[in-house]
């Protein structure tokens, strides 16, 4: 049975499940103001200070859920309607201020922002300029900063509160990498669908449509044998589902002769799997950008090995991954990209029992191409496979998160790195954490072992063998 991981990822559920059951019928259109009711039956609030409320932030949900607001350029949103529940001054005076003589803190504000009232210290939140030197001056801890999660976990500092106390993405720095989604505990910011759009697609008789299933799936879907989610693909209307990690096997080939070259060269490479990762060496470290490896990424890949062999075909991309419909908008070879939420959510409105079907084998990808979905995975690879080669004096760093990968192209920046390869992953602990993936738990990292050793094909060059794959362009 699936379970959900918090409350705000079974709300999304709901209306994507709602949106989709509609979409489904083909009366999404007339339908849709129906969507908050169904939602949010009433007559009491369940969440909000009212029924009311509740409606109005869902009707937002729907309007992501079909594609969101065409002139916000990311592939986010802020719900304005969600986005009030926070606390809205950073720095607060606790309980355990004891009134001491030194007032070190109101010495240590630059605006004047603090004042003594009955031996106690008061903050003026007008004046306040949220440097947090009062907090970083006070001898008992007693000043507490209660940054929004959203800013607190933005790893690139994307987000600021506006005069009206709401959360506002800066485009300009923002990497897709969905912290903020995943952390907001209001679900105030979401990624928008384009959930609709597929469910036409695979309504229309004509369209030829592929599902893309990254490996990260056996992390999820872990209550159900695996081979049962395929069958409920191709109930919904899928002609087939192909795994990503046949993708990431061409990777790992193409990859390993570049890291060669620039190895040569003297150079050190960086791993181009990861969007958010290469999104923010575009933004944060432009000098580095010819280290980018210009290999294309597992879902890049995949979706031109499928077109190589039926070149009618429509893809559609299934992840735990944001930052992959930030992709797809660049490199075109990809139809569509949907999260693990929004394909249980569809399987859902569809009434698909999992449970009851007869399981169906996967396109079987290697062992090293379905390991790509965790931290070191790509590196392993990589290695693995020039280590079958007779290259083995390589020097490799997994970056686990963007602070790490910060740091080491930090070091790369001025000439103090020695590593060969450096791998980048914007989750910690790989596309098995990402943002829209359905839970986080301590087995996730288990599942993707379990899943990895079903495969019968042990190398890239096995699984790949059955595949001409002399003309997929894989840059």
């Amino acid at each position: 049975m699936r379970k959900f991981e918090n409350q705000v990822q079974l709300i999304k559920h709901e209306v994507l499940k709602e949106v989709s059951k509609y979409a489904f019928e083909g009366t999404l259109d007339e339908n849709v103001a129906l969507i908050p009711v169904n939602v949010n039956p009433g007559p009491d609030e369940k969440y909000r200070c009212c029924i009311f409320h509740e409606r109005a932030i869902t009707a937002d949900r729907v309007k992501l859920a079909m594609g969101g607001n065409p002139f916000v350029p990311g592939v986010v949103e802020v719900l304005e309607s969600a986005c009030d529940q926070c606390p809205v001054d950073r720095y607060v005076v606790t309980e355990t201020c004891r009134g001491c003589l030194a007032h070190r803190c109101q010495g240590a504000c630059p605006v004047d922002a603090i004042s003594i009232n009955k031996g106690r210290a008061e903050i003026d939140h007008h004046k306040c300029i949220e440097c947090g030197k009062c907090k970083e001056s006070c001898p008992y801890n007693a000043i507490a900063d209660v940054m929004r999660p959203c800013r607190r976990d933005c790893p690139v500092d994307a987000i600021h509160i506006d005069s009206r106390k709401k959360a506002v993405i800066n485009y300009d720095e923002c990497i897709s990498c969905g912290a903020c989604v995943y952390n907001c505990p209001f679900g105030a910011i979401q990624d928008k669908s384009e959930i609709t759009e597929v469910i036409k697609a695979l309504s229309d008789k004509e369209s030829n449509i592929y599902a893309m299933l990254a490996p990260a799936f056996a992390s999820q879907f872990d209550y159900v044998d695996l081979g049962q989610v395929i069958t409920g693909l191709k109930l919904i209307g899928f002609r087939d589902v192909v795994e990503v990690a046949l993708g990431a096997d061409l990777v790992t080939r193409h990859e390993a002769t570049e890291l060669i070259q620039m190895k040569i060269n003297g150079e050190t490479l960086t791993s181009s799997c990861c969007p958010s990762f290469v999104e923010f060496i575009h933004k944060k470290f432009p000098e580095l950008i010819d280290n980018i490896s210009h290999t294309v990424s597992p879902m890049t890949a995949t979706a031109r090995l499928i077109k190589s062999i039926d070149p009618t075909a429509k893809v559609v991309f299934i992840g735990p991954c944001i930052g992959k419909k930030l992709e797809k908008q660049r490199a075109l070879d990809t139809e569509f990209v949907l999260t693990f939420e929004e394909i249980a959510a569809m399987i859902d409105a569809k009434s698909i029992d999992l449970n009851a079907l007869t399981p169906q084998p996967l396109n079987n990808a290697s062992y090293y191409g379905r390991k790509f979905a965790s931290s070191g995975g790509v590196s392993s690879s990589v290695l693995n496979h020039l280590s079958e080669q007779g290259c083995v004096d390589l020097q490799v760093e997994t970056c686990d998160g963007i602070a790490a990968c910060s740091k080491a192209l930090k070091l790369l920046k001025f000439k103090k790195h020695t590593v060969d390869f450096i791998e980048g992953m914007a989750c910690k602990g790989g596309c098995i954490k990402g943002p829209v993936t359905m839970h986080h738990g301590p087995k996730d990292i288990k599942s993707i072992e379990s899943y990895a050793k079903l495969a019968i094909e042990p190398t890239p060059d096995d699984a790949l063998r059955i595949f001409n794959t002399a003309n997929i362009s894989l840059i």
